[in-house]
């Protein structure tokens, strides 16, 4: 109940500074708040904010937090038909406005329209699903990223 509590209040904390910032309304896509350890989140689609539920929750390891690779992408906008893995490979590819990322499981490369990049951590595979660092991601999609405890919030530029 607490951790409920927490997470509705950081929730209308950070909508409420997006607003005073004029940033939501203008935003080119939506403005997604990930709690660690809790397994829903919510986004801005025009104004509207919705809390959505995942089957695992973010987590931090290594100084970084890392969240599901699909709702990361569904709360920075990502079409479902541009979420793409490839369990051969182990290599996730996200797509959206003529910028795609591609990252693979284990590797601190990671690539913007073909051009690579590194990150100080790898994505990671556990109990079947991939989890992505926040951060990097976000901000290949030209995202803002801020951290504010326990929330991790990310906004469109």
């Amino acid at each position: 109940m607490t951790r409920r509590l927490n997470f509705i209040a950081a929730f209308l904390l950070a909508v409420t500074l997006a607003l005073t910032a004029g940033g939501v309304a203008e935003a080119k896509n939506p403005s997604a708040f990930f709690v660690v350890g809790l397994k829903s989140y919510a986004f801005d689609d025009n104004g509207v904010p919705s809390n959505n539920e995942m089957d695992v929750a973010p987590f931090i390891e290594n100084g970084r937090a890392y969240v599901p690779v699909r709702y990361l992408a569904y709360g920075l906008g990502v079409a479902e038909k541009d979420v793409n893995w490839d369990e051969a490979s182990q290599t996730v590819t996200l797509s959206m406005e003529g910028t795609t990322v591609k990252l693979q499981v284990g590797s601190k490369t990671f690539y913007v329209n073909g051009k690579p990049q590194e990150m100080d951590v790898t994505p990671l595979l556990r109990d079947g699903r991939v989890f992505l660092p926040a951060r990097f991601v976000a901000e290949a999609f030209g995202f803002d990223v801020f951290w504010e405890d326990p929330t991790i919030t990310i906004n469109a530029k």
